[in-house]
């Protein structure tokens, strides 16, 4: 008779214990030496996705987690909620026959993450190339952050609309650049900000916003809605607010998430910026370990992006009657709070507006889209749960705008993209910006 061995309170066999904790071992080194790669190869890894259907099988997923074993790309937000997880090519076997034996009905999203990567970058050099000889700014295909820099410039030069300002430095010294268009001078109108970004391995959001830019730019005089919006409204777009994740993306590690900046662990770099903000920092969903994904660095406002968000709406304190920060991927819109299950006194609001936004992206092309305060996405059923206080968000850019600079419309907007996950191909730009501008566009006609 086989003798089962308990692992943070869960019973496998001796030979799945052994794998475990060997596997646990060699992802800890793996992980390291990952981040200190020039590229890193995700030949074989798989993203899966799980149906947990009880409180033992959550737990048993961020116990994985924990040990490295798996990496969320979407987390399970509640029972019987899917959740999406990436396997590395050497855990497959061990961790999908767990899951099948737990009855967490295990199924293949992705079969090898290299190859949907390796099919985007020659996506992206067909067009270049196909575009080689135009000088237009090709909106349909994915750019370095020194091509979105170059074409905010070039349009603050051409166009009375557009103003170019640099709002602070990254860790590595690259500016993080923003645009307005506004038809006035800055102080009189209130303004719709958008931040896009944060998070370097999701692409859809620097595209979608240097979109939506061109359109507000481009589309005065034009378009009557675009026009009654920037007539109504001044508008600050940040394309990217995390720089040199994004740049690393391209040239090492195209699933990076966080900063490059060097942390009290020399084998593991950034901090999530979006868990660097004075909103319940170092709390629940937050994670005081440098390896971690959603490592909150030393202090609120520790990093130099994070401070050149805040410092920007600062400067703009009282204007500010929208903040966005848009993510991928997952098909949300959320409002405060990510940190805490009670409602903030003005929910009703926020819910009436969000609820017309989210239901213009729908009403595009039929994309599902759920909204909810955060918490309440995230947890569903589950944060009554004590362990499962770590689905909620500490630290967040919405939150911050929310409790610190008392914006009441400030969301968080995860796009589509359930299909290809971080790894979009170029044909998924501008059906993902068309359908988030719709909603950005409902939201900010039906602002009190």
């Amino acid at each position: 008779m086989s003798i089962l061995q308990t692992i943070d309170g869960f019973q496998f066999s001796p030979v799945q214990t052994s794998v475990i904790n060997n596997a646990s071992s060699t992802v800890a080194l793996g992980l390291s030496a990952a981040k200190l790669s020039e590229t890193v190869d995700y030949s074989g890894h798989k993203v899966v996705s799980v149906l947990p259907k009880s409180e033992e099988s959550l737990q048993m997923l961020e116990s994985f987690e924990r040990k490295g074993l798996i990496t969320y790309w979407n987390k399970p937000s509640g029972l019987n909620r899917l959740a999406s997880i990436q396997i590395s090519a050497g855990n497959f076997e061990l961790i999908s026959n767990i899951l099948a034996e737990q009855a967490l009905s295990p199924t293949i999203l992705i079969d090898n993450i290299q190859e949907l990567i390796e099919k985007q970058k020659s996506e992206i050099r067909q067009r270049q190339i196909q575009n080689a000889n135009s000088k237009a700014f090709d909106f349909e295909n994915f750019h370095v952050y020194s091509e979105l820099v170059a074409f905010m410039e070039e349009m603050a030069a051409n166009n009375s609309l557009v103003t170019y300002s640099v709002i602070g430095q990254s860790y590595e010294g690259r500016d993080i650049g923003q645009v307005a268009v506004r038809t006035g001078s800055p102080g009189v109108k209130q303004i719709i900000f958008l931040e896009c970004g944060v998070h370097a391995r999701e692409w859809i959001t620097e595209s979608t916003c240097i979109w939506i830019f061109d359109q507000l730019a481009s589309g005065y005089g034009v378009d009557p809605e675009i026009t009654a919006l920037v007539d109504k409204y001044d508008w600050i777009i940040v394309p990217t607010s995390n720089p040199d994740g994004y740049e690393f993306t391209w040239a090492s590690d195209r699933l990076w998430r966080k900063n490059r900046a060097l942390t009290d662990n020399p084998v593991c770099p950034g901090v999530d910026l979006n868990r660097n903000y004075d909103a319940n920092f170092g709390g629940d969903g937050s994670s005081p370990l440098a390896c971690s994904e959603t490592y909150h660095g030393v202090s609120a406002f520790s990093e130099s992006e994070a401070r050149a968000i805040r410092d920007s709406l600062a400067e703009n304190r009282g204007f500010v009657k929208a903040f966005v920060s848009v993510h991928s991927y997952g098909g949300i819109w959320m409002s405060p709070y990510g940190y805490v299950t009670e409602l903030p006194l003005e929910y009703d609001e926020m819910y009436r507006v969000m609820a017309i936004g989210a239901e213009a992206i729908t009403a595009t092309y039929g994309t599902p889209f759920d909204y909810a305060n955060e918490a309440a996405i995230l947890c569903k059923t589950n944060c009554f749960f004590e362990w499962n206080y770590k689905d909620l968000t500490s630290g967040t850019t919405r939150d911050y705008a929310y409790v610190g600079e008392n914006i009441i419309y400030a969301y968080t907007i995860e796009t589509r993209g359930k299909i290809y996950g971080f790894v979009p191909p170029p044909s998924e730009i501008l059906v993902t910006a068309i359908e988030t501008w719709n909603g950005i566009k409902a939201m900010a006609n039906n602002l009190l």
